[in-house]
């Protein structure tokens, strides 16, 4: 074999570093990933959102053959890390594992928010469903007692949320215009400490997804109304969807998925796609996303943009309607 000189070395390295740059060589999209890629979650460690994160980290670092490395960017409900994603280098080695109140809510309700729009869809990887809950000690069992009793005294019952503008937030405010409740909404700092609320009976209702309330809900320390969704849960059988409880328009779910900044190349995103397709389907993600309660999705890039696009309009619409605005 001919050895190059060492100016054609350089001359040929220089192109291949410009055609890797331009993202228009077979070979430089082929080399990708050729080092660990770092997967941001935009919540605190040991929540659902990072749990899960983890799992699919761990398969996909089987399916790219390199390692995939969580990061945790928490604060701010979830905006911090996913701004942090979206104005990532597009190169395919920064990504983010991101939650519906996040890319549908925080845009609806939060100015400055104009970049979660630019981040670009890979996959969607899990949907769950949210479950609106009551204290025992209320005495109701249904919507329809619970909405009875809210018009009977007026202003007296509180809806605890995870926080202004919260996604919980703002699917409260659809339940309280589509039943006319005439309940007292109170944020309070973070799903635990609303949950905390209820089962204390300092607020009488909230909503969240099922994995943060499994504990309660099992013990008997929360009684549920009804889930959002268009199917009753396998692991809560018993409880009504929003259809069954009268509330059909209610069906919006939580989800997670798979998003890169915008600029990353269509054949990383067709790569990272088929790796989540995988992954997925992998053992030890389906294990962990059932005992958290997901449902696993898989989804092309186009269904995800369009269930991100759903989701922010229900969101947008409500805001609008009930003129809410947060500090």
């Amino acid at each position: 074999m001919p050895i190059l000189s060492s100016t054609r070395r350089r001359a040929l390295l220089s192109l291949l570093a410009a055609a890797c740059l331009l993202g228009s060589t077979a070979a430089c999209a082929d080399a990708w990933p050729s080092r660990p890629i770092t997967l941001i979650v935009s919540f605190e460690p040991g929540g659902s959102t990072d749990i899960s994160a983890r799992a699919v980290a761990q398969a996909l670092s089987v399916e790219l053959k390199q390692p995939v490395v969580v990061e945790n960017r928490a604060g701010a409900g979830g905006r911090i890390g996913t701004k942090a994603a979206a104005m990532a280098r597009p190169d395919g080695y920064t990504l983010l594992w991101g939650s519906g109140s996040s890319l549908t809510a925080a845009p609806a309700i939060y100015p400055n928010q104009e970049h979660v729009a630019t981040l670009v869809p890979v996959s969607l990887g899990a949907t769950q469903a949210f479950v609106f809950v009551t204290n025992p000690g209320l005495g109701v069992r249904t919507v329809q007692e619970f909405v009875a009793l809210a018009k009977r005294e007026p202003g007296k019952l509180n809806f605890a949320s995870a926080g202004a503008g919260s996604s919980n937030h703002l699917l409260g405010e659809i339940f309280l215009a589509a039943t006319g409740a005439p309940v007292v909404h109170v944020p309070y700092k973070g799903a635990v400490m609303a949950k905390d609320a209820v089962i204390r009976g300092e607020a009488q209702l909230m909503d969240e997804v099922t994995s943060p309330l499994i504990g309660a809900l099992r013990a008997g320390q929360l009684v549920p109304l009804f889930m959002t969704g268009e199917r009753r849960d396998p692991a809560f059988p018993d409880i009504p969807t929003a259809a069954e409880a009268g509330l059909p328009e209610m069906t919006i779910q939580g989800f997670f998925g798979l998003l890169a900044p915008a600029g990353t190349p269509l054949e990383t995103v067709a790569r990272l796609n088929a790796a989540m397709r995988a992954a997925l389907a992998s053992e030890p993600v389906a294990r962990t996303f059932g005992n958290l309660g997901f449902t696993t999705v898989y989804s092309t890039p186009e269904q995800m943009a369009a269930r991100i696009a759903e989701g922010r309009a229900t969101y947008d619409r409500i805001v609008k309607a009930r003129q809410i605005r947060v500090d």
